[in-house]
């Protein structure tokens, strides 16, 4: 009688799952709110970067602000209770790459339903809006990078910074942009006039994720 070996389950890989839960709505607000807050500190005390910094200049100075403590306490009270705000850190992509680095990635701590908390979370990409190629660059070098499962590619919702020396407002600007591209169903207002929101299927890209939601913010420099 020939003796079957069963096999045993710690050798077998779990399923990875095609998705991690989004954000609640509490834990973006609570996020919009924290990076409204330190881009109006960098209005107050250092508009010159505003105005004529990189994007990395910008970037670096709303992390710091973001993570800043006083006698043990986070000044961005409202992501009192959230991990440390990363600034480009490496992220696996769709089609399992190591290279691809989101500007910034806030984390709550982890919900029960989380399963791999390095994957989690919000994930969101900044850009410079100002005239001539921004906006095309915003699309092709931000959206897109979303909507190829680049960024956020187990998440269903990601989101957009824009930082805005033109005057620009994310409506007008992206209808045309973003219009039967980079996996557009549709792109409404937000609540605010600086804000928007628009949904991307992917479900046929190279390497299919879930449907992502992207919230875009535009904060005027001056």
């Amino acid at each position: 009688m020939t003796r079957h070996l069963r096999r045993n389950p710690l050798s077998v890989a779990p399923k990875v799952p095609a998705t991690e839960p989004d954000l609640s709505s509490f834990h973006k607000q609570a996020i919009l709110t924290a990076l409204r807050w330190a881009w109006q500190e960098l209005v107050r005390t250092a508009p010159h970067i505003l105005i004529d910094g990189t994007e990395d200049e910008i970037t670096d100075k709303l992390q710091t602000l973001l993570n800043d403590r006083r006698s043990g306490r986070r000044l961005a009270i409202w992501i009192k209770d959230f991990e440390t705000v990363t600034r480009g850190e490496s992220q696996r992509t769709a089609d399992g790459r190591l290279n691809k680095k989101p500007d910034l990635v806030f984390r709550p701590p982890p919900y029960s339903a989380v399963v791999n908390a390095t994957r989690w979370g919000w994930f969101i990409e900044c850009k410079i809006i100002d005239g001539g190629t921004s906006l095309r660059a915003y699309r092709d070098e931000g959206v897109s990078r979303f909507w190829a499962g680049e960024y956020a590619a187990w998440m269903p919702s990601g989101a957009l910074l824009g930082y805005v020396r033109d005057g620009s407002r994310p409506i007008p600007s992206l209808n045309t942009t973003l219009n039967a591209t980079v996996g557009t169903r549709w792109h409404l207002p937000g609540p605010t006039p600086d804000q928007s929101h628009s949904h991307h299927d992917r479900s046929k890209t190279a390497n299919p994720c879930i449907a992502i939601t992207l919230t875009h913010v535009w904060l005027p420099a001056k």
